[in-house]
């Protein structure tokens, strides 16, 4: 058992090396694109590498940034920990901050109770959403990426519906839903930012997942109908019961997501569309290799890029889709199964053999 624990403890290092040569080669080919096109290359990179940390209230956007990337980093790592791509992330972060408007100027609640009751029904809206897509996998054998790729756009309609049916001020000049009263919103935790307690319930959300993951026997199954199907089948797993399962979890993740974004970050619902945050859930469990542990740093280190880039594209002659070119070339460099796969399987071999050698 020590050599077993011994080798994934290695492993794991491997992986985080990985990880690192990627981040790290993808900046320096970002580098060398700011010096190419900037007149001022020097300022630029600074902007880019330093200025999320020149002042608090910046800082504070990297860590607000944070909390919505997070929750639909772990709603990925659940939705697809089963072996299904299910992509109805998206939709249930949109339909779970259409649900807590609904219920918070609707309810009539003292403020605070109001406030959970619209947590746990925008939980519960999002967990229908990833759970119809898993539902229709099981009993019907529907493709999860189409139906979860479609009921995205079937849940903006619809919660857009809602939102300008029965909630939308006429006073504002676009589709913006009534203010929630001010008792509901999150506390802030930090002067002159926005950071709020939602960052207290990620990080609950998050020791969770990693509990339900790695020691229950939940957890355990799911791997195993993600990892061998046939074997899990074979093993006696209700494979659907499993599949529904760590969909509707998935689903709670990004619809809570949704209703913490929406009273922590905005005084009233004003998405015009899907946020994408449900998009960047999936870059979010790549970086993190689908650990829930690694969650925090891959959304720190996205949250930084962006705010950084923003900065930049501010101050100098980058434009801020500078972004979506770091963004590709991380997916792609994380990707990689080639990064340092020579070292990975020489590991592989030297702990077999000095394993052998114990037996």
């Amino acid at each position: 058992m020590k050599a077993i624990a011994k080798k994934r403890s290695k492993l794991g290092l491997v992986e985080a090396l990985r990880t690192c040569v990627a981040v790290g080669v993808s900046l320096l080919l970002v580098c060398i694109v700011v010096f190419i096109i900037s007149a001022t290359p020097g300022a630029a990179l600074f902007d880019f590498l330093i200025g999320p940390l020149t002042s608090l209230r910046r800082f504070g956007n990297v860590i607000e940034a944070c909390v919505p990337l997070m929750f639909t980093g772990l709603s990925v790592i659940l939705l697809q920990r089963a072996g299904l791509f299910n992509l109805a992330m998206e939709g249930a972060f949109f339909i779970g901050s259409v649900a807590a408007t609904a219920f918070a100027l609707t309810l009539g609640l003292p403020d605070k109770l109001n406030l959970i009751v619209a947590l746990i029904m925008a939980s519960l809206a999002g967990a229908i959403v990833c759970g119809i897509p898993a539902l229709l996998k099981v009993k019907c054998n529907a493709n999860v990426l189409v139906t979860s790729l479609m009921l995205n756009y079937v849940c903006l309609y619809f919660g857009m519906w809602i939102i300008v049916d029965f909630f939308a001020d006429p006073g504002m000049s676009s589709n913006y839903s009534y203010a929630f009263p001010e008792g509901m919103l999150l506390t802030k935790l930090f002067p002159k930012t926005r950071i709020n307690t939602g960052i207290l319930i990620c990080a609950a959300c998050i020791f969770l997942v990693w509990l339900l993951l790695n020691k229950t026997s939940f957890g355990y199954k799911v791997t195993m109908v993600g990892k061998n199907e046939r074997m899990a089948r074979y093993s006696g797993m209700n494979i659907g019961q499993l599949i529904i399962g760590s969909s509707l979890i998935g689903g709670v993740l990004a619809g809570l997501g949704g209703g913490v974004d929406l009273f922590g970050m905005y005084p009233r619902f004003q998405y015009s569309g899907l946020p994408g945050y449900g998009w960047d859930g999936i870059l979010i469990a790549i970086v993190a290799r689908h650990k829930a542990q690694y969650v925090p740093f891959a959304a720190l280190f996205l949250a930084y890029l962006r705010i950084g880039a923003d900065i930049m594209s501010r101050n100098n002659d980058i434009p801020s889709e500078m972004i979506k070119i770091i963004q590709a070339i991380v997916i792609v460099l994380i990707s990689a199964q080639a990064i340092l796969s020579n070292y990975r399987r020489s590991i592989v071999v030297q702990e077999a053999k000095e394993y052998e050698q114990e037996v």
